[in-house]
């Protein structure tokens, strides 16, 4: 009697051992998918990120050279601008003007209208940044497009209004100082897997001269 009862407590040791198995198995399954889909969602909010930074970091990166570019009425002539090569000019070399034909600060080269259309304008200007010096554009640089869109221009305070030349509108005769012209500077930055973010801003750029 002991052995039958004995063998009966084995056969049943058996089925737990396999139903503890498989239920292990499920826990271990659940938390491999609970895992991969967190993995997945930390990796689209990294290259989310990196789309909004190379967006943000290439858009200010713009200023110094507009205002140069308004100072100066022109682009170098290095990078096929009308200015002589004894013009000091801000151009790094991540960035490029797409036509330095154009002059910005007059806005020949779009309004803001087309650049925020579905399919916007051409590109004024590109940014690419090869941070790692691989000689290669992959996940660890920087890249985006930009547009930029004059919006207008309008005396400094306490200046006087015959500044406007040229850049309050067509028909004003340029004498004086201290006017500012208002820029859309809106930029498109990517990133691995198709990542993208546009983000924009005013600028304003003194007119000194």
């Amino acid at each position: 009697m002991y052995r039958k009862h004995l063998t009966r407590q084995r056969g049943l040791a058996l089925v737990v051992a396999l139903v503890l198995l498989l239920i292990m198995t499920m826990v271990a399954v659940v938390a491999m998918r609970t895992t991969a889909l967190d993995l997945r969602m930390a990796s689209n909010t990294t290259v989310t990120r990196r789309a909004f930074q190379n967006s943000d970091g290439a858009r200010v990166s713009l200023g110094p050279m507009l205002d140069a570019h308004v100072f100066y009425r022109g682009w170098p002539g290095a990078i096929g601008g009308s200015l002589p090569a004894n013009v000091v000019f801000p151009v790094p070399v991540e960035v490029k003007i797409a036509d330095a034909t154009k002059m910005y600060y007059m806005g020949d080269n779009g309004t803001l209208a087309e650049a925020i259309k579905s399919a916007p304008r051409a590109v004024d200007v590109r940014f690419r940044a090869d941070v790692n010096n691989d000689g290669s554009v992959d996940a660890a640089d920087m890249f985006a497009d930009l547009w930029v869109s004059r919006l207008g221009a309008l005396p400094a305070p306490g200046s006087g209004a015959a500044q406007g030349a040229g850049y309050l509108g067509p028909g004003v005769g340029a004498a004086g100082s201290d006017a500012y012209v208002f820029f859309d500077l809106r930029s498109k930055g990517e990133s691995v897997g198709n990542a993208a973010s546009t983000t924009s801003a005013d600028y304003r750029a003194l007119i000194r001269n």
